[in-house]
């Protein structure tokens, strides 16, 4: 593989990583907000969907996000707001601390994806045009 094609392939694959990682956030930042929503403890159904539509992603990640996407993001998560509230109701005494689960997930994913990453541009390396890379 020449070194233009070398560098072709890790920019592709850093983008890649990158949006993995975008979505992987999205998700994360979107379950934390909905564990949190104290309509939960206010039985407040009726509520729920005035405030997903309210939801609005970081406005760092809200620039990669499509607004279709989000949308779509947001009709599924009003649908299911019933299943939602039975699953807090389940487990009123672990909301406080779900939500540290959830960035604690999150940290474990986006360092599985950061690593990754980091093996296939060491793949694209090994690809080189004359061979397998020299040691120092």
């Amino acid at each position: 593989m020449t070194e233009a094609g070398q560098r072709t392939a890790r920019t592709i694959i850093r983008v890649i990583v990158i949006c993995l990682l975008g979505g992987w956030t999205l998700m994360a930042w979107t379950a934390d907000a909905v564990i949190g929503w104290s309509g939960w403890n206010a039985d407040a159904l009726g509520a729920w969907p005035e405030w997903v539509a309210s939801l609005q992603p970081p406005a760092w990640l809200a620039v990669w996000v499509p607004s279709g996407l989000i949308d779509g993001a947001r009709q599924t998560l009003i649908d299911w707001g019933p299943a939602i509230r039975a699953s807090m109701q389940r487990v009123p005494d672990m909301t406080g601390w779900l939500g540290a689960v959830v960035w604690l997930i999150w940290l474990t994913g986006a360092g599985g994806l950061v690593l990754m990453g980091i093996a296939a541009s060491a793949v694209v390396r090994l690809f080189r045009t004359g061979g397998p890379p020299q040691g120092h």
